[in-house]
C-alpha cells in the first residue's frame, strides 16, 4: 500500500503572490553591470541572422565567460555608472520621491 501512495504525485499547491509596495514609475533605474556595458558594444558582432534574443544572450554569456580582460576596463565603467546612479538616487530621494 505504501508503494502505491509513493508513486502518486501530490497535487500542485497554488502560491499566493505577495503584494508589496507599488513601484514608482518615476524612480531612477538601477546601475548597469559590466556585462551589460560589454553587451551594448558587442551585440551587433555576436548577432547573426535568424538568432533570437535568447540565443544572442546565451552566446554573449559564453563569450563573456571566456573573456580575460573584463576585470579592468568593463568593471571600471560599471563602478563609474554605480557612482553616477547613487548620486541620481540621492537627489531623487531628497525630492521626496
Amino acid at each position: 500500500m505504501a508503494k502505491a501512495a509513493a508513486g502518486k504525485k501530490a497535487s500542485p499547491v497554488k502560491k499566493v503572490k505577495k503584494s508589496g509596495k507599488a513601484k514608482d514609475p518615476n524612480a531612477p533605474k538601477r546601475a548597469m553591470s559590466a556585462f551589460f556595458f560589454w553587451m551594448q558594444e558587442n551585440r551587433e558582432r555576436i548577432k547573426k541572422p535568424g538568432m533570437g534574443v535568447a540565443d544572442v544572450a546565451k552566446a554573449a554569456g559564453v563569450e563573456w565567460g571566456k573573456l580575460t580582460d573584463k576585470s579592468v576596463s568593463w568593471t571600471l565603467i560599471e563602478i563609474l555608472d554605480q557612482l553616477i546612479n547613487s548620486i541620481i538616487l540621492q537627489k531623487w530621494e531628497k525630492k521626496g520621491r
